[in-house]
């Protein structure tokens, strides 16, 4: 199979298989240069129209699945292809070849296989469509809002009640230690780094900042200095960056942290007792 370099591979661009407009010729024969939208997508994607109604939508040539959740990915006949549209290593204009077809296309690179595990990846180029839908800055901002902190609760030890002039330990009881991460937002996904857990012990001394303690440990503690019973709360706190296909995104003006909501414990503080024995 001989594939040339000039092909399209835009995000919901729909065309026929059959479409005589999708095949071109170029010094190494004829090509098919359209890509086929997904099932179940939108319409032609870049006017906002509904689309998926049925009449004319062509169903993928290969199996899209091959090239997992990447947003740009189409068939070139039997083959599943991806892409990193802008690409992850552009070179310089001063280096793409001859044949640009028109002032707004850049030369990407692209890996297709098919399911026999047959492969092939090459540059071409790439002309972006007028209308590209959401920008990288309004995926980053969906994708975020999809970003959950998860559950726990603030425990503390002693358990059942402390002390006053002993340590009391905090910890976010049942949250992971690791990243999380939220779900594709048209290929940008949010990630939360663990960065610290805010403690505030409830007596007045105001919040406290700890590291990112979540089983029982003595990385997160205070000391009463009165005893009572005392309304504690905590929440976790997380850096975060964006990621686009992969690649780490970075863009001006995205959220770099998320806070969790502010979670509650009581806590009975007592005084220790002495017994003198004769």
């Amino acid at each position: 199979m001989t594939v040339g370099l000039l092909y399209v591979a835009t995000q919901g661009a729909l065309a026929d298989e059959q479409d005589p407009d999708c095949y071109v010729s170029t010094p190494e024969g004829v090509k098919y240069v359209c890509s086929v939208r997904e099932p179940g997508g939108d319409g032609d994607g870049g006017s906002g129209g509904s689309g998926g109604s049925g009449g004319g939508t062509s169903q993928p040539s290969c199996d899209l699945s091959i090239v997992g959740e990447s947003t740009n990915r189409w068939c070139e006949g039997e083959y599943a292809c991806w892409a990193n549209i802008p690409s992850a290593a552009y070179p310089t204009p001063d280096d793409w070849p001859d044949g640009q077809p028109s002032e707004d296309s850049v030369y990407i690179y692209k890996n297709c296989q098919n399911g026999e595990g047959d492969r092939y990846d090459e540059w071409g180029w790439h002309t972006p469509q007028e209308d590209t839908g959401p920008s990288l800055q309004e995926r980053a901002m969906m994708a975020f809002g999809q970003l959950n902190t998860p559950e726990f609760s603030l425990a503390f030890s002693p358990p059942g009640h402390s002390i006053i002039y002993i340590d009391t330990w905090w910890w976010a009881e049942g949250a992971p230690a690791g990243e999380i991460r939220g779900s594709s937002a048209l290929g940008v996904v949010a990630v939360g780094t663990p960065s610290h857990i805010e403690v505030d012990p409830g007596d007045g001394s105001g919040v406290m900042t700890c590291d990112f303690v979540t089983s029982e440990s003595d990385a997160c503690s205070y000391t009463y200095s009165r005893s009572g019973d005392y309304t504690t709360s905590g929440r976790l706190v997380y850096d975060v960056h964006f990621e686009y296909d992969g690649t780490t995104l970075d863009l001006p003006g995205l959220p770099d942290s998320l806070e969790s909501a502010w979670q509650e414990s009581g806590i009975t503080v007592t005084e220790s007792q002495a017994v003198v024995v004769p």
